[in-house]
């Protein structure tokens, strides 16, 4: 019996001793590496959960670290904000009470000249030379193309009958019709040539 016992002791303590032949302990450290097979279900169980602990820590480290960031931009951008805000303030506060000066005053209408000085001089004179082109063609058109009444007699102020005569057109209906073109193309050159005086 005591043979037996001594033989069960010595497989015993193979099998203690042989299970660990599988782990092996890296240089000096505490991390042992084991088959799986070689753990109980309740063991794996353990592992996976402080697997997924580890990653959520991980994850979690990595968050705040974002959170840290982000909150030092968003104090920086409050801070610019505020500056910014201020100075505004200050420089509307100068330019108000700037303005209700004489000097201010003049001041905005030389900015306003310089700023659109320019551009309202060019539409004036644009327009002056489209008035008086366009009055030119139509006295030209009435005096040469148009028959038109003439006050020959005139009996006294508010006093009638008051005679007047028809004078035709020197220009037969074939010129009249030419002439009619030719003033149209100048009144059309008159319209691009102002559309270039004044943009």
């Amino acid at each position: 019996m005591k043979k037996v016992l001594v033989f069960l002791s010595m497989i015993a303590f193979m099998v203690i001793t042989v299970a660990p032949v599988n782990a092996q302990v890296a240089n000096g450290s505490d991390k042992v590496t084991l088959n799986a097979s070689d753990l109980t279900p309740a063991q794996l169980v353990k592992i996976e959960a402080d697997k997924k602990i580890a990653q959520a820590n991980a994850q979690i480290e990595e968050l705040q670290k974002k959170i840290d960031t982000y909150g030092k931009w968003v104090g920086v951008g409050g801070e610019i904000g505020t500056a910014v805000k201020e100075g505004l303030t200050a420089v509307v506060d100068v330019a108000d009470k700037f303005g209700k000066t004489d000097v201010g005053h003049f001041t905005m209408v030389m900015i306003a000249w310089k700023v659109i000085g320019k551009d309202i001089v060019k539409i004036v004179l644009g327009l002056f030379f489209f008035c008086v082109l366009t009055l030119v063609i139509v006295k030209v058109y009435r005096r040469v193309v148009m028959a038109r009444k003439v006050l020959v007699e005139n009996p006294g102020f508010l006093k009638y009958p008051k005679k007047y005569e028809v004078i035709e057109s020197k220009l037969d209906g074939e010129e009249s019709i030419w002439m009619t073109i030719i003033l149209l193309l100048v009144f059309l050159l008159g319209v691009w040539i102002t559309y270039g005086i004044m943009f």
